[in-house]
């Protein structure tokens, strides 16, 4: 058990749902406990006694027992795991843990290929001698990271298809940061073919596109609609 006010939370990749963490509050409250320990790593501050500790996964269930009024919350502590891994943690939970849209998803995988590809720059495709370079199967690879491409340990690590995998990555990659934030929350969001012919188009026709879908006096009700108004090419 430690204190809740040494936990440090940090930038997370998806927001709290606020509406979840009054459910989870509730059934704190009526237990009169936390059931499922969040995960920490720790670390000591200059000159201080004790350590203090960095969230890394259990960001609903921290807030929940705040919101319930709880002052310590059961916790696995790491003390070993650096800020790429802890990233790598909280992307995982969440890919495992949420119901997320293709959006999101792919958003969640993109970082996550971000991070294990810094973390293991031999899995890189293209890089000679790399691991991501040679030919192997689901059954004979192994699950220890850095032993494999980053789509391929993903996909035993997340139980989704390697194909679905990069293509997840491509629409992440393919948007526009600007035109991601405009999506949230929209139907948009949870369409992975019209995300996907979106992320083809050049970045400034994907404003346009995305001007013409989310105005609500246009006619136009698809991706592909969008692209022929625009005289854009599917």
């Amino acid at each position: 058990m430690i204190e809740i006010e040494l936990i440090e939370v940090g930038d997370r990749l998806r927001a709290i749902d606020d509406d979840y963490v009054a459910v989870l509050a509730s059934s704190m409250k009526e237990r009169g406990r936390v059931l499922q320990p969040i995960a920490v790593t720790s670390f000591f501050t200059e000159k201080a006694l004790r350590p203090s500790y960095r969230l890394l996964a259990g960001a609903h269930r921290l807030a929940a027992a705040k919101q319930a009024g709880f002052s310590v919350i059961p916790a696995e502590v790491d003390p070993d795991t650096n800020p790429l891994e802890a990233r790598l943690v909280e992307i995982d939970e969440n890919l495992f843990r949420h119901d997320l849209n293709p959006l999101d998803r792919a958003i969640f995988l993109a970082e996550r290929k971000r991070i294990y590809e810094e973390l293991y720059p031999d899995t890189r495709a293209g890089v000679a001698g790399g691991k991501a370079g040679r030919k192997s199967t689901m059954d004979t690879m192994s699950a220890v990271p850095g032993k494999a491409s980053f789509a391929e340990d993903a996909a035993i690590r997340t139980g989704l298809d390697p194909r679905t995998i990069r293509r997840a990555v491509s629409i992440a990659t393919g948007l526009s940061a600007e035109v991601r934030k405009r999506l949230v929350g929209t139907a948009y969001a949870s369409n992975q073919k019209e995300l996907l012919l979106l992320a083809k188009q050049e970045p400034e026709r994907q404003e346009q596109i995305v001007d013409l879908i989310l105005n609500e006096t246009d006619s136009v009700k698809s991706v592909k609609a969008a692209i022929e108004r625009a005289g854009g090419k599917l």
